[in-house]
């Protein structure tokens, strides 16, 4: 009879645990949510070829997503390694 009920005990803080644990990450899940209107939309995006550059103000819309490029390194000196790519993205993208 004592097995019984320590059984039925365990099982319960289980329980509760569990529905601790679903109430939290839902609560987390709501309070992080993105708002559906910050997604682009298939009619947002244009589909173009390689060759192709879209400029959005050309087309009578605003640019989403500014044209920065943002780079960090530890000291203010880029290692050699990475400054080929880090010129090779600034070729690519001069404005």
């Amino acid at each position: 009879m004592n097995r019984r009920r320590l059984l039925y005990v365990f099982l319960s803080i289980l329980a509760l645990f569990l529905l601790g644990t679903v109430l939290v990450l839902s609560s987390i899940t709501y309070y992080l949510a993105i708002d559906p209107s910050a997604y682009l939309s298939e009619s947002e995006v244009p589909i173009l070829d390689n060759t192709t550059r879209w400029d959005a103000p050309a087309h009578g819309q605003v640019e989403r997503i500014p044209r920065i490029i943002h780079q960090t390194w530890k000291s203010e000196t880029l290692p050699p390694r990475w400054r080929g790519i880090s010129q090779a993205c600034r070729d690519m993208m001069p404005d």
